[in-house]
């Protein structure tokens, strides 16, 4: 689920239907929070149902949380990186050495396997370089530890590596993920890496290690050559430095957005997480307010008060909001993924993992 989708269901619009206001659907109520703007100050849905104009209450109150979210993401981003930087820099290029000199060993299956298991990490694949000493059409076959994931359909040039440009997939780094191919003719042997710079590969699961080389995927992940014959036995194929005459595209970044919004977040007993809503729901009533002030479709001092109310309604939705954000970025749990670590102090020096 999307940061903003999952963000939209955290406060809801009204409890229940209202028979004197039109428009009522189910999914109006739904709030992971228990926060409704209906019921913050200045908020009853009667009254805003009687702005009128051309759009819709509903519509209105949809517009303002969509916006109210996307200020927040921002704002509390500002904020967050005041204390938190991003422990591993984003990395786009190619895992496998573009260097060869012969075919290597004729199997059933070739291919690269990649391990990484940084929580809230992705790798998006944009290309494929094949390189066999014979001009074909091959799948790709894209496993992770369970079932395949995607195929996706390759060419080769006989002698000569042959780039192929794909749709982008994406993949959450979460375990193993095996790039495999059936090809007719046989892979040359370019290595995984250049072993530039004094980086030795390496490749164990049960101890991965993300460090620093001159190609920097080595951040991300750990990867080897494989082949074999059975693809159901794939997780046993011995691993190796060669990468079978495969060399992948693509680009590796961290997505830290969960530590707002996850399957683990309470929206009702969770201070921070509780905090969280309570921002949306106050830039909400903020956008809101704003929207109705600056309509000229209705009489405001009829129906909602003249313009001191409407802006001291709007200055205590901003003072809440500015608070919230304070006590998040004080209180927020980043550990919940590997993406960000507290900035360093000037003057000292970290190791990057």
């Amino acid at each position: 689920m999307s940061i903003n989708l999952c963000l939209s269901e955290v406060i809801g619009f009204s409890r229940s239907e209202d028979l004197c206001v039109d428009g009522w659907d189910p999914s109006y109520a739904t709030s992971l929070s228990g926060i409704y703007i209906d019921e913050l100050q200045g908020m009853s849905l009667r009254i805003l149902d009687a702005v009128g104009g051309k759009d819709t209450i509903w519509q209105m109150m949809d517009r303002a949380r969509s916006a109210a979210i996307n200020t927040f993401k921002t704002d509390v981003w500002q904020e967050i990186m005041k204390r938190y930087e991003y422990r591993r820099l984003k990395f786009s290029g190619e895992i496998g050495s573009r260097r060869f000199s012969q075919i290597i060993f004729k199997d059933t299956y070739h291919g690269i396997r990649l391990f990484s298991d940084i929580k809230g990490g992705t790798f998006t694949l944009r290309g494929i370089t094949l390189n066999l000493d014979s001009t074909e059409t091959v799948d790709l076959f894209i496993y992770d530890d369970f079932e395949l994931v995607d195929t996706v359909s390759i060419d080769s040039s006989a002698g000569k590596p042959n780039y192929n440009i794909i749709t982008a997939i994406e993949l959450d780094l979460k375990g193993n993920y095996y790039f495999v191919y059936a090809p007719a003719g046989t892979p040359y042997n370019n290595k995984i890496t250049c072993g530039c710079g004094g980086y030795r590969w390496y490749f164990d699961t049960e101890n991965p290690c993300y460090k620093g080389s001159k190609e920097n995927w080595t951040l991300w992940c750990i990867a080897g050559g494989i082949h074999g014959d059975d693809l159901t036995e794939r997780d046993d194929w011995a691993v190796s430095q060669y990468a079978q005459g495969l060399r992948l595209h693509g680009e590796f970044k961290c997505d830290p957005s969960d530590i707002f919004c996850s399957a683990a977040s309470d929206f009702e007993n969770n201070e921070v997480d509780s905090a969280i809503a309570w921002a949306i729901a106050f830039k909400t009533a903020e956008f809101l307010t704003y929207d109705i002030r600056n309509s000229d479709e209705v009489s405001r001092n009829t129906l909602i008060g003249n313009d001191a109310v409407l802006n001291a309604n709007m200055s205590y939705y901003s003072d809440r909001y500015i608070a919230l954000l304070t006590y998040i970025r004080e209180n927020i749990c980043v550990d919940g993924n590997d993406c960000l670590e507290c900035k360093r102090r000037i003057g000292l020096y970290s190791q990057k993992l």
